[in-house]
């Protein structure tokens, strides 16, 4: 039995949570184990992302910050080895920032009205690409 793809879900803030928990719902029915991260700072979700040996890491931006947020957790995977962990990015994200995002490398960025169909089936395609290439080393 091939094992589920382990999604590391975090957000910003203490609002705004209906998406977050909606969100999480949809990927455990979808076969997908999610670790809830809850609010966590960049430096807590790279602890808890090496510790969960995730495949994916899925973060909910809703102050719109991710231009600041982002570079700031994708530099902290790369101080601890695990910059080749795909990250998406989900919720407001201004039009300006979403070209520097996708530069860094963020491998998707859903908007508040992406269709959950659509979400889980984009984070199970980048997931299990993750886990093929994790194999293959």
């Amino acid at each position: 039995m091939e094992k589920a793809i382990r999604f590391l879900l975090v957000r910003d803030d203490y609002y705004h949570q209906r998406g977050y928990w909606v969100i999480a719902a949809a990927m455990r029915d979808a076969g997908i184990e999610v670790i809830l991260g809850g609010i966590q700072t960049p430096p807590e979700t790279v602890k808890t992302a090496t510790q969960e040996d995730v495949d994916i890491i899925g973060c909910r931006i809703m102050q719109g910050a991710p231009g600041i947020v982002i570079p700031i957790l994708l530099d902290k995977m790369k101080e601890q080895g695990i910059e080749d962990t795909p990250v998406v990015v989900g919720g407001v994200v201004p039009e300006k920032d979403e070209h520097l995002l996708r530069e860094l490398g963020v491998k998707e960025i859903f908007r508040s009205h992406t269709p959950l169909k659509t979400l889980v089936e984009r984070v199970k395609a980048i997931g299990n690409e993750y886990k093929k290439k994790r194999t293959e080393k």
